[in-house]
């Protein structure tokens, strides 16, 4: 079935655009809560201006986004956590955890979301982690896993990890590589909230 997006639904579509659906997910979902009408002369025409506005905002949104990104760049995001044998972590680091550290810089809530981890972290050590800013604004951040009882001090064991990629020599970093697309694919499957849910 053919819809024209009145709200950008993420994994779904943007506002203004033209998108076949699957008819139960039209029915269901999109059309009783006014996030997209039947494709329509009326409709269509409508479609144009929301897409100005969506470009709009979409923009302004980067812009933001932009100015986000100088507060992480150089700033690793250092998590303390306990560790067992071997730098096995006790628990793991999340992408809550990460949200909720790089929202601390950043000085506002960060959604889980936007931290594109493909598993969680069960090791010491430094990590590669992407974060959706917005749509087209994805910076990666250093993420440094370290014990919170390491005997030199948590800061001297943050200094420590990094030490190698300062130098540049080749490190013992595990980077996770995912593309941005993949994460919009895992994201509109969130088992956690229904399909097309906008993302806070």
């Amino acid at each position: 079935m053919k819809v024209v997006f009145l709200e950008t639904v993420e994994g779904s579509g943007s506002m203004g655009e033209v998108r076949t659906v699957a008819p139960g997910y039209a029915r269901n979902y999109l059309l009783p809560r006014g996030l997209a009408a039947p494709e329509t002369p009326t409709v269509l025409a409508r479609a144009e201006r929301l897409r100005e506005i969506e470009e709009s905002r979409q923009r302004s949104q980067d812009e933001r986004a932009r100015a986000l990104v100088g507060k992480l760049e150089g700033k690793p995001l250092v998590m303390a956590v306990r560790v067992g044998e071997q730098g096995r972590l006790y628990g793991s680091v999340t992408n809550v955890d990460i949200a909720q550290k790089a929202g601390e810089i950043l000085g506002e809530e960060l959604d889980r979301r936007r931290i594109l981890l493909p598993e969680v972290i069960r090791k010491v050590g430094v990590y590669t982690v992407p974060v959706r800013l917005s749509r087209s604004v994805v910076p990666d951040v250093q993420v440094v896993v370290v014990d919170v009882d390491a005997p030199e001090g948590v800061d001297a064991a943050v200094v420590e990890l990094l030490k190698p990629e300062m130098e540049e020599a080749p490190a013992p970093t595990q980077a996770f590589a995912v593309s941005v697309a993949q994460a919009t694919e895992d994201e509109a499957t969130d088992g956690e909230s229904e399909p097309g849910t906008p993302s806070a």
